[in-house]
């Protein structure tokens, strides 16, 4: 790629979808969600030259079943097929962390990079545009209208484009008319143009309402096939694999599939509970507590009291990591909660020794929290435990207030 062609791209978009994309995808289960790959509204969208079959495919479900890591199947499936044929595949993973960052601007943006990247040489007005933008004072970045006609006119160039858009429900409420203002816009202008969406069930009659009966919708839930490969995976890189027999892997993979099968994030935090016991007897009366009818808030619950009756200050300190990641106005970097978790409120300076290993961190929250590789950010794991933290509001006591201290302290340390 040549230096203009990597400015101008930067230009477009300062954002890496790419990288996001790669981290979901590296931990997706090889088969799991294969299914919808098969179903005729996939096959239809996918390949049909029909102008009549539906160029809109949205794929709902609810919290947890698995729909970002379908998204990067779709993703992943075109990416392969397309090769050098004429065609592009643009995607966006929506992320609540990303609200304030996330705007139709930035999303049609990082989308038209997308397209225009794969496309040899770069159209004249794209070009035209940035030779003009490098003429003014610090430069000069692309407004929305000028997006969707530049995206439009460069997915004419293709025989085909697709376009990916995981959690739509989590971009922002205020926004999304104007997202799906351009989308609409974009699928009418082009008719070589795919669009691909997955979102929570509410969002359907927004679907409907901006593309009517030109949206094929289908239902996600995973199929008990998904869940045995699943198990399978987590039971073969099971790290204390002498503390499990062969009766409770078979319990394990009868009962959860069977009565737990509809909810991916729930299994996880099932087999996290499970495993995460140092007895086999330990693990066999955690299956037993933990496959008796609980929902998603039933697992975020009892794995908060397992969190709470952690010995010394483990239970301290995991409360304290979810507190910080769930009330911060932005996503922290690594080093970054670390740090506000060593700060000792009266200290004159940061104890380097105090300062607790993001290791330990992972340890101490007992599955509830993630890191991004790509961004070096600590997370929650999924959207419904911000939702289930925002709501217990009990859980942490006056947490902007201890937050405010613990940052001016450490504004106030001599060697800042």
């Amino acid at each position: 790629m040549s230096d203009e062609k990597r400015q101008i791209l930067e230009w477009l978009s300062p954002l890496a979808p790419r990288e996001r994309h790669q981290t979901v995808s590296d931990d997706r289960v090889d088969g799991v969600g294969d299914w919808v790959l098969q179903t005729r509204e996939f096959k239809q969208w996918h390949t049909s030259e029909d102008q009549d079959v539906s160029r809109v495919l949205f794929c709902y479900g609810d919290p947890g079943v698995g729909k970002t890591y379908l998204s990067s199947l779709v993703i992943d499936t075109l990416c392969d097929e397309i090769g050098g044929d004429n065609m592009a595949v643009a995607s966006v993973y929506c992320d609540f962390h990303a609200h304030k960052d996330q705007t139709a601007t930035t999303v049609l943006g990082v989308l038209l990079k997308q397209v225009v990247a794969g496309i040899e040489p770069i159209p004249s007005e794209i070009k035209n545009a940035f030779e003009s933008a490098k003429k003014q004072v610090d430069g000069r970045t692309l407004r929305l209208p000028e997006i969707r006609v530049m995206l439009v006119k460069s997915l004419s160039y293709l025989r085909r484009g697709f376009i990916c858009i995981d959690a739509l429900d989590e971009f922002p409420q205020k926004g999304r008319p104007e997202l799906w203002d351009s989308l609409r816009y974009i699928i009418r202008e082009c008719p070589n143009t795919r669009l691909f969406i997955t979102g929570r069930p509410h969002i359907k009659d927004e679907v409907r309402r901006y593309f009517g009966e030109g949206a094929a919708v289908l239902p996600i839930k995973p199929t008990t096939e998904d869940i045995v490969r699943y198990l399978e995976m987590r039971l073969d890189k099971d790290p204390d694999a002498e503390i499990m027999d062969e009766s409770l892997r078979a319990d394990i993979l009868k009962v959860i599939p069977a009565t737990i099968s509809e909810i991916f994030l729930l299994v996880s935090l099932i087999v996290d509970a499970i495993l995460d016991q140092t007895t086999l007897h330990l693990r066999k009366q955690t299956f037993l507590k933990m496959t008796k009818g609980l929902g998603l808030h039933d697992a975020y619950t009892t794995t908060l009291d397992r969190i709470q009756q952690q010995k010394g200050s483990k239970a301290k300190l995991g409360l304290e990591t979810l507190m910080w990641i769930s009330r911060s106005e932005r996503l922290l970097k690594e080093q970054e909660l670390c740090h506000a978790l060593a700060v000792e409120v009266g200290t004159i300076d940061l104890s380097v020794e105090n300062v607790p290993s993001i290791k330990t961190l992972l340890g101490c929250t007992l599955g509830l929290v993630m890191i991004d590789p790509v961004s070096s950010t600590v997370r929650l794991i999924h959207f419904t435990l911000q939702e289930y933290l925002g709501t217990h509001v009990n859980l942490f006591v006056t947490p902007h207030s201890m937050m405010a201290e613990i940052c001016l302290t450490y504004l106030n340390f001599r060697s800042i």
